[in-house]
């Protein structure tokens, strides 16, 4: 028995007539833009509800998302076996080669799979491993499924802010700037006393903060191609090319600017098929 997603227990047995914009409606709910992975898994068991659900796939929006979506799922895998096929904890090369190559990909892993990163970018012996892990991973805390990773990873952050020694107190500023929206009531109280016992730290904290303005600027990715099914292919070249291991800076660079640019395919993926239905009524109504 397949399980379904609660919105889908609704459906009527019998989908011989159901409209296809009702059907493209029904997918793109299960389809989260933070969530690839649950998008396949829940496009999967829609198919499996009937036939009548299953062929309305082909030639369709949902469709076409989906066959997309399946190949950047296997070049975001194929990515991830070459740069962080196994991780230690405390490892210095998981925190500053491993960690920041795969990091625009995170929101493709599993709940369990982003835990275990973040448990071990955590469990560094050292301060500034533990910051420097915060500060990558916090560029991806939307991607984060699991709120406690998130947490933790903040939590970090205010701790490395509060540090006497300059580069880690300016890496968890740069953490906690980018991790902002995101601090809960406690962890904004925290930052506050940090801020009242040091003003300084609030003078440092709004430099970090319009840096990284033009930081996020810097970090925009421009796909090979205006046609994302070329560019995913060309993806897929530059993955095959990338070595097995990282043992470089400049591999790690390498492999980094790959991940964005898969991301930024499910991003273009995921935009289309949400505007799928606007872009057609806009079609008709211009007619």
């Amino acid at each position: 028995m397949v399980d379904l997603p609660s919105e889908l227990n609704d459906l009527p047995r019998d989908l011989n007539h159901l409209p296809r914009d009702v059907f493209s409606r029904i997918a793109k709910e299960i389809c989260p833009y933070d969530n690839p992975q649950q998008a396949a898994v829940n496009l999967a068991n829609l198919k499996a509800t009937n036939h009548e659900i299953l062929d309305k796939f082909p030639d369709s929006a949902i469709g076409s998302f989906e066959a997309r979506l399946s190949r950047i799922g296997a070049l975001q895998s194929s990515l991830a076996s070459k740069t962080l096929p196994d991780f230690t904890a405390g490892d210095v090369k998981f925190v500053t080669l491993q960690a920041p190559a795969i990091q625009p990909i995170l929101k493709f892993y599993e709940l369990s799979a982003q835990t275990s990163i973040v448990d071990n970018a955590l469990l560094c012996d050292e301060r500034w491993q533990r910051t420097l892990a915060a500060t990558v991973l916090s560029t991806n805390l939307n991607d984060l499924h699991d709120p406690s990773d998130r947490t933790r990873l903040i939590n970090q952050a205010l701790s490395s802010f509060g540090d006497d020694d300059p580069t880690i107190r300016t890496n968890g500023g740069i953490a906690l700037v980018r991790a902002d929206g995101h601090l809960d009531a406690v962890q904004q109280a925290r930052l506050t006393e940090l801020f009242h016992r040091n003003p300084e730290l609030e003078q440092q904290y709004n430099h970090l903060k319009a840096d990284q303005q033009a930081w996020y600027q810097q970090q925009r990715v421009q796909l090979p191609s205006a046609d994302l099914d070329r560019s995913i292919n060309i993806i897929a070249g530059e993955v095959g090319r990338l070595p097995a291991g990282l043992s470089s800076f400049e591999e790690r660079n390498t492999a980094h600017i790959v991940a964005k640019s898969i991301a930024e395919c499910y991003n273009c993926a995921h935009n289309e098929l949400m505007n799928f239905d606007r872009s057609r009524e806009r079609s008709t109504l211009g007619r």
